[in-house]
């Protein structure tokens, strides 16, 4: 064995004629595995193909030769070895490992994010009933598997269940943090001034603060709390937020005015240095009988309502 390196340059031992690996010998000529020459001959590949494409030359532009090669007997074929292949774990993508993985999606993402903005993503080119079609079959094939018990959500232990919420409800967080997730406005759609508020009582409280001159800011806190029913931690965007008096109003329907889950969004807002106000029916109706009333419970420190 020679001490020399492998002159392909990936930095490992030679074992034949100056490379580190032979894939086939056949009289003079030799073909490697060397690491950094596979890599160097696939860019090469990548690139001549992405020549040929923008040549028109590639021959999966051709029609005829598409046809053929995409043919329904052929894709079901296809369909069939990739199936024997995954219930044996030996898809390439079973086989990865995490830095690997991490890696293929990362560069997937890039390619998608590229042709989105270039207008050139499949589901921007593709026609309203071809869509149709495709949301359709996907809603069948789930259908049927759900049936024979197969989604990998009916499969999950407990734990993963758990796990998997965490994770999401994370990421979540972090969306609505950073402003790349806009939150729904619910099935109410309550038009007021320039906002579309979410309840008609959310408006009573809005024209009445309006009405007695407080400036108040709308859906613009976001407050971490802990969910202590589903044991997580969760964001809590309180309605209305009055910056002059530091005074944070939420307004809950009779369904969750006294649920365990309002009562923890209201000791995260107290304990995060705001004062709380918590309005449902009975405070609803003491602003449209006595508004004054109401002011006095406003401005003052009795922040503790039924």
């Amino acid at each position: 064995m020679s001490n020399l390196l492998c002159k392909g340059g990936c930095g490992s031992e030679s074992t034949y004629k100056g490379w580190c690996c032979i894939k086939w010998i056949s009289g003079k000529r030799f073909a490697t595995k060397c690491p950094e020459v596979e890599k160097r001959r696939g860019r090469s590949i990548s690139k001549y193909r992405l020549k040929e494409a923008r040549q028109g030359k590639n021959p999966m532009q051709n029609p005829l030769i598409c046809s053929k090669n995409h043919s329904p007997e052929r894709n079901r074929k296809a369909s069939l070895s990739l199936k024997e292949l995954g219930m044996t774990g030996s898809l390439p993508q079973q086989k990865e490992n995490k830095q690997l993985r991490d890696k293929r999606r990362k560069h997937v993402a890039f390619a998608l994010k590229k042709l989105w903005l270039a207008g050139k993503h499949p589901r921007q080119l593709e026609t309203k009933e071809k869509r149709k079609a495709r949301l359709k079959k996907t809603a069948e094939t789930l259908r049927e598997l759900g049936k024979r018990g197969l989604l990998p959500v009916q499969n999950l232990t407990k734990d993963q269940k758990v796990k998997i919420a965490m994770k999401i409800s994370k990421k979540l967080r972090e969306g609505i943090r950073s402003g790349k997730i806009a939150l729904s406005k619910g099935w109410k759609q309550v038009p007021y001034k320039d906002l579309v508020l979410r309840s008609r009582w959310e408006r009573t409280v809005a024209e009445f603060l309006d009405k007695i001159g407080i400036i108040w800011e709308y859906e613009t806190l976001r407050i971490d709390y802990f969910d202590t029913t589903r044991g997580i931690t969760a964001v809590t965007i309180p309605d209305f937020y009055i910056p002059s008096l530091n005074t944070v109003i939420e307004v809950k329907s009779n369904a969750f005015f006294k649920s365990q889950q309002t009562k923890d969004k209201m000791n995260a807002i107290k304990e995060s240095g705001f004062k709380a106000l918590l309005v449902g029916r009975r405070e609803i109706a003491l602003i449209k009988e006595n508004a004054e009333q109401f002011k006095g419970i406003l401005l003052g420190d009795n922040y503790e309502t039924s």
